[in-house]
Formats: C-alpha cells, structure tokens, sequence
C-alpha cells in the first residue's frame, strides 16, 4: 500500500513539474507591437496578388486580430462547371486541423486523467495485448507512439473506412475500429512500436484515428455496433461546434449535399497525380482552366477523427477566439495542449508538435531559422522567441488548409485553398503573411519563388 501511495506521489509532482514548465514556455508575449499597420496590409495584399494573378493558388486568405478581420481576399472559383467564386462562405476540407478538435475532446473526457500514464489497452479492450497496447494516450496526442502511419498506404483511400466495416463482419466492430484493428494494431510491425515510444517524433495518422476510436467508446460506454449518436461527427458537434455556434462546420460524407462547399482541383501534372485511386477526368476546365482537373475520388471516411472535418474561415474564427477562453478547454487544459513535446527534427523551424498542433518557435527580432532548438523542449532558451500554433491541413490531393495562431498576439492568418499545383502554395503565402507580420517582409523562400515563376 505504501509502495502505491508513493508510486502515486511520484505522478503528481511529475505532473506538476510538467505543468510549471509548460506554464513557463507559455509566458505571454515577447512582442513590443502587436497591431498590424497599413503597411503591412497593404504587403499582404501584394503576396496574395502575386499567387492569385499567376492562378497558383484557388481559395481564401483570412487575417484577424482578436475579434476583427484586418483582411480578407478570395481567388479563383469554388466550382468551376458553375461559375461560383470562392467566399468567405465557402467550405474547405481542413484534413489534420481535425486533429486538434479530437485532441481537445479527449482532454475534456479524460479531465483529471493523467495522460501520460493512460493507454490504448486501457480504452480498446480489442486492441490486441501487444506492445503497441501499452502505448499511452500522451504519444499518441504528440505523434510520438512509434505506431506506423497507414497514409503510407495509399489502398486505404479507396477501399476502407466505411460504417459498418464492410471487409470483416466477423470482428463485431464498428466502422472506425475495424479499420484500426485492420491497421493500427502494429501487426505488420511485429507487434511492437517501431521505437520507443517518447524517444521521437514520427507523424502517423493511426496515433489520431486510434483517438477517435477511444473517444467513441468512452461516449458510447462500450465497443463494437453503436449508436450513431456516439459517433465521432456528433460528439464533435455536441462539445464543440453548436457551443461555438460553428454552423457551417462538420465532418464529411461523401453523399452528403453540403452549400456552398468547394470543388477540389488538381494540377494535370502534379507528381502526386498517379498515386490517386481514384479517376481524374480526362480533360480540364474551361478556359482558362484547361490544365487543371477535378479532384479524384477518395473515401473521406478513412481520415475520420485525423482529417475528415471541413469548415469556413469565419467558422474557425469562432474556433480560434474560443480558445483564448476557457469554453473549450481551461486554463491547465491550455497548458497541456499548447506546450511543445516531440521535436519534429524540421531544418527549416524551431518546430515541436503538441496536443493536435505544430508548435513554432521564431526569433521576433530577427529573420531566419533560430539557432538553438533544444531536443529537450524543457529547456528555458526557448523563453526568449516567440511561440504560434500552426497546422497545413491536407486532403487528397486537392484542398490544403494553414491555419496559424499567433497566439501571443491573439491574430491568426488563415489560407484555405481547394486547388493544389505543387502543393506547397498555401504554406508559402501563410509563410510570407507571417513574416510580414513578424518582421515587415515576407521574405520569399526560393522555393516559393520558384512556384510563382513556374506559374
């Protein structure tokens, strides 16, 4: 007894240690100056000129400050075959900024649970006893589980996914379960973690589609056939979008009728093109359209709680300013979800990743990569940068979605595109309007440079 007790003791100071640190790298803002000036605007505007003139980028770019828009611009058509422009109304498939609502409801279910000492076999009595099982639910929120990626697998956008499970009646599953007992059960890694868990970063969308399955069971009180009332999509809708009042918000169905939702494009030559299982036409859109195709087929059900959810910019507005309160999540809660975690090991960044979010650190001082990026993302040199939240949501192969909050500036730069030709321009235009506000310059990668001048 006294051995338990002690063990117990141990978690809580470990916990409150944790939380002390977090709270240290959530100091408030290192920023002298937070508005965004005229001229700012003013270079933002030429950035977004510049990919909408060339017709590399469709969609929408949104820039806020606390509870006002500073700008706003749309490019190119939300529907070809019926001449409709992008809006500010318009739909996009926003992918893995799914994950940080997935990650936000778990919290609020496990409220008091200690992450870090929760796991997969402690939720999916299915789940097979293997190493994997033990796993907990702490790696799976900071992509650090050693569980492979099963996007890896481009099979699964065409054939699964499906509720009920259609390839294995005898599992007694539900839809989403079948699919992770299917692939997310480290079977085809030998039954065990492909490291050790914590150890590093390793993006797998299986940590995220696994968060859905537990969020399904708690809400549902057991596995298997459920009602669809404890399906992921309700559950989302019920803790998040109607007390946000997130109308135009939801998970995506194939066969649902949904207004004003954008038409996915493709570039015809776009590398990632013959990996689609699905068929692109044959021929593009009008002029001057002719090199750009319709989005093919793919399940969006196999993205589930990792990346099925579409929304409008105006919509994560709501979602942004909520989480400055504490409607969603509380202030510990906060905390947890915004520290850095596993460092993703990116060249170009100070980059950790947290609980459904790529957390940045930049030096607001000066341009450029910052020089120190501690593995240990406890070390208190990372005090003096400034932190934003960020995630490019992708969808194959058509819709990109950077939605970045600055979180010690309460702004946020949203660019929401349904037309990929690289697949890079909504990252380079959230990456310039960055810049210009970090640092009054967009400073131009080449890379990007070299999108526009292939335009």
């Amino acid at each position: 007894m006294k051995r338990l007790m002690h063990s117990r003791f141990k978690i809580m100071v470990l916990c409150f240690i944790s939380l002390i640190l977090a709270s240290c790298l959530q100091k408030k803002s290192v920023a002298k100056n937070t508005t965004i000036t005229a001229s700012q605007i003013e270079m933002i505007e030429t950035t977004v000129n510049d990919y909408c003139n060339k017709m590399v980028f469709f969609g929408t770019i949104y820039v806020t400050a606390a509870d006002k828009v500073v700008y706003e611009a749309n490019c190119g058509p939300q529907n070809m075959q019926y001449e409709v422009d992008n809006t500010v109304e318009s739909k996009y498939r926003i992918g893995s900024n799914t994950k940080a609502f997935a990650a936000a409801i778990l919290m609020r279910m496990l409220e008091g649970k200690d992450l870090r000492t929760e796991t997969i076999g402690d939720y999916l009595p299915w789940y097979p006893k293997n190493q994997c099982a033990d796993v907990s639910l702490h790696h799976l929120l900071t992509m650090s589980s050693g569980i492979d990626n099963y996007s890896d697998n481009e099979e699964v956008y065409d054939n699964y996914g499906w509720r009920p499970f259609l390839y294995d009646s005898k599992t007694n599953l539900n839809g989403p379960e079948g699919f992770s007992n299917r692939f997310c059960t480290c079977t085809q890694q030998g039954d065990a973690p492909s490291f050790t868990p914590g150890s590093q970063y390793q993006y797998s969308n299986c940590n995220y589609y696994l968060i859905g399955n537990i969020i399904e069971q708690l809400a549902a009180g057991q596995q298997g056939d459920i009602n669809r009332e404890f399906w992921f999509e309700n559950i989302l809708r019920e803790q998040i979008l109607d007390p946000l009042n997130m109308t135009e918000s939801g998970t995506f169905s194939a066969i649902g009728i949904y207004k004003n939702m954008t038409t996915g494009y493709i570039y015809k030559d776009n590398q990632y093109l013959p990996l689609a299982n699905g068929r692109p036409p044959a021929i593009g859109g009008p002029a001057p359209y002719e090199d750009i195709l319709v989005n093919p087929y793919s399940n969006p059900l196999v993205l589930y709680s990792a990346g099925d959810m579409y929304s409008t910019v105006e919509d994560m507005h709501k979602w942004d300013q909520a989480l400055y309160g504490t409607q969603v999540l509380d202030d510990v809660q906060k905390l947890a979800a915004f520290a850095p975690y596993s460092n993703t090991g990116s060249t170009e960044s100070c980059e950790y990743y947290g609980y459904g979010w790529f957390v940045t650190f930049i030096d607001p001082n000066q341009y450029g990569k910052v020089a120190d990026c501690p593995q240990n993302p406890n070390d208190t040199n990372l005090r003096q940068y400034e932190k934003f939240l960020q995630y490019s949501g992708s969808y194959p192969y058509s819709w990109v979605t950077s939605f970045n909050r600055l979180l010690e500036r309460d702004q946020s730069v949203m660019v929401f595109s349904n037309y990929v030709k690289t697949g890079t321009e909504s990252d380079c235009i959230s990456s310039e309007i960055r810049n210009i506000i970090f640092y009054s310059d967009s400073h131009r990668s080449t890379a990007c440079q070299g999108v526009l001048d292939g335009a």
